[in-house]
């Protein structure tokens, strides 16, 4: 027990004054009186020579002095020792991302976490102040530098837990720049560690102190979910994921277009994956809605994955120019996509064709123009051009390395295509590689060249078996997706929870509005011919409305046309609930959740009730004329 700061004391002196102005004279008022006999004590105090007069017993005396002795005492601030969980300049970084919604721990981990970083505020000292930032898709500073309690508590009660991803990198460069400025800094991660650990997180010159939070890994997942077109109508693909390293049985439930489609009970084994394709969906399927629940004992904790949704959309035909020698695995597709227009011309005939430029997307299969066109472009087996020079082929080249992360790739498999040759070009500077062989040769590659979207195969469909395998289809809808002009909605019909999206209007006066899953449209504003939307932190179906004020006649109005987009959690760092000890930062010190330091805790202020209440009793003494009893003396008291 102590004082932070003991030069306080030094007020105690101020007794002296009081003191002093007790033991001066009262001035007395001349009155004019009949008879000095009851008047003879107040004759002979007068007559005295020296100005002071003996100390009265008197209780504002005391109450005073005792007033400045508790005055003194919290001004002094007074404190005992005792353990904390952190001490100095504190950052808290609360991880707000999906996976914290995990249900193992009572409510949840998000509502456990704030309890955990609560305990830390209560245990703060005097000298100590705390930052809170909350990791989502972007850090967001909750409250800064602060050492007031009550601050803190209510910023941490405005945090409120998000389906998006967390983005640790951005975090822990906030904790590292206050950290380098301030030392002794002890940063308190609270989390499961769902993020990624691979982006060269930044080292802390801090103390790191881990709150794990979460018990068990029990979760299963829809982990993909994807329609694609088929000679016999739509087929669907499912992706499950068992994320526990116990088996489970799980109860797959599928709509389309609100009505029950499908229902089958699934065993998954403990950290495997079930992959299944559902076919004969009815050729007017527009909106799949996948769900899962556990059976038996199996066990749930995340309920935020169990549901998934994707879209078929309809949207404007895409004119595709097809120009091809004759390649059955192209057409065969493409003639079947609903959302495409194929025309399909022979290179003897593409230099003749006129309003080449009206075409969304042109297919060179083998062959390049003189002149190489504007229109996004799907390049095949391109000869050697000074636009993308070749020099030479390779013999049975192997996909060995994929960009899995790549939308171009999502829910395909390239590993068991066999080649037996491929062009071995010399990428420019705007392409990058999607897929390459051993020796790093380009066998998928895509760019933007002066904002035109390319993207090439550096081999012949039918010198390889990619057009028998069940990738062909996907990869190839995957392809003509990201072709397609930057911010249409055909483009993009599925993001992450916080992922933005943008859409192309057709006019200046054409009104653009998002309505969420949870109601409530929200108009956009347009910005040189783009609009877009950042609003995406709940997963479900979004619909788009264009209104497209057309000229006001007998006949016409305004046209209101609406297309969807979905949100889905296809996270393995969210799903995989899972909690680690070891979330791989690095400080100048690790501290498990358990470990204590010292802190110098205040009670100053039951000090400071203390002297309100004297205060008080000394109004009232003051005018209720409270005297001491007559037996009692200050000298006796002070025995």
């Amino acid at each position: 027990m102590g004082l932070l700061f003991p030069f306080a004391l030094g007020l105690l002196a101020l007794a002296l004054p009081i003191i002093i102005f007790y033991l001066l004279k009262v001035r007395r008022e001349e009155l004019t009186v009949s008879s000095n006999f009851l008047w003879r004590k107040v004759i002979e105090d007068k007559q005295a020579n020296a100005p002071w007069q003996k100390l009265q017993k008197n209780w504002l005396l005391f109450l005073q002095l005792l007033l400045l002795l508790l005055l003194v005492l919290v001004l002094g601030r007074p404190f005992y020792a005792s353990e904390a969980q952190a001490t100095g300049n504190i950052i808290v970084l609360l991880d707000g991302s999906a996976g914290m919604q995990a249900t193992d721990v009572a409510p949840n981990r998000f509502t456990k976490a704030k309890e955990e970083v609560k305990s830390i505020i209560s245990g703060m000292g005097g000298n100590d102040q705390m930052t809170i930032v909350l990791m989502r898709s972007f850090p967001e500073v909750l409250t800064s530098n602060s050492t007031n309690k009550n601050e803190l508590n209510a910023a941490l009660d405005r945090a409120k837990v998000s389906n998006e991803p967390a983005n640790a990198r951005a975090a822990l460069i906030l904790a590292a720049a206050s950290a380098d400025r301030t030392p002794g800094t002890t940063v308190v991660f609270a989390s499961s560690g769902a993020f990624a650990r691979d982006e060269d997180l930044p080292p802390l010159k801090a103390r790191l102190k881990l709150l794990k939070v979460g018990q068990s890994d029990a979760n299963q997942a829809i982990t993909a979910l994807r329609l694609r077109e088929s000679g016999g109508g739509p087929q669907l693909f499912i992706g499950l994921n068992n994320y526990s390293t116990t088996p489970a049985r799980i109860q797959l439930q599928v709509l389309v277009d609100g009505k029950s489609f499908d229902t089958r009970e699934i065993q998954i084994g403990g950290g495997e994956k079930a992959d299944l394709t559902l076919t004969d969906l009815p050729l007017t399927t527009r909106l799949v809605d996948a769900r899962l629940k556990p059976v038996g004992n199996s066990q749930d904790f995340l309920a935020l994955d169990n549901e998934a949704w994707t879209i078929r959309n309809a949207g404007t035909p895409q004119r595709v120019l097809l120009v091809t020698p004759g390649n059955t695995f192209l057409e065969t597709i493409l003639s079947r996509l609903p959302n495409y227009k194929l025309t399909k011309i022979s290179p003897d005939e593409y230099e003749p064709l006129k309003s080449k430029e009206s075409y969304n997307l042109m297919i060179l299969d083998s062959f390049m123009p003189t002149s190489l066109p504007i229109n996004s472009l799907l390049l095949i087996n391109a000869p050697n051009t000074p636009f993308l020079p070749s020099s030479g082929t390779i013999n049975l080249p192997t996909f060995a390395r994929l960009e899995q992360t790549d939308p171009i790739l999502r829910y395909t498999d390239l590993s068991d295509v066999a080649l037996s040759k491929a062009q071995k070009y010399t990428l420019p500077e705007w392409a990058r590689v999607v897929a390459a062989d051993s020796s790093g040769a380009a066998l998928i590659f895509a760019g933007d060249p002066q904002g035109q979207r390319v993207l090439g195969l550096a081999f012949d469909l039918h010198d390889s078996d990619l057009g028998v395998k069940v990738s062909w289809p996907i990869l190839l809808i995957n392809i003509l997706s990201w072709l397609q002009p930057q911010g249409a909605l055909d483009q993009v019909t599925e993001l992450n929870p916080g992922e933005p999206i943008s859409f192309t209007a057709g006019s200046p006066t054409e009104q653009l509005s998002v309505q969420p899953p949870q109601g409530g449209a929200q108009t956009l504003t347009q910005n040189k011919g783009i609009a877009s939307f950042t609003d995406t932190q709940f997963t479900g179906v979004y619909t788009l409305t264009r209104r497209l004020n057309l000229p006001a006649t007998a006949t016409t109005r305004a046209t209101l046309v609406t297309d969807n987009f979905v949100v889905n959690l296809f996270s393995p760092l969210a799903s995989n609930i899972k909690p680690l000890d070891d979330l791989g930062l690095q400080g100048t010190v690790t501290q498990p959740s358990t470990a204590k330091v010292n802190s110098e805790r205040e009670f100053w202020w039951p000090i400071a009730l203390g002297a309100i209440l004297v205060l008080m009793a000394e109004w009232w003494v003051f005018y209720r004329g409270f005297k001491l009893p007559a037996r009692w003396s200050l000298r006796k008291a002070a025995k």
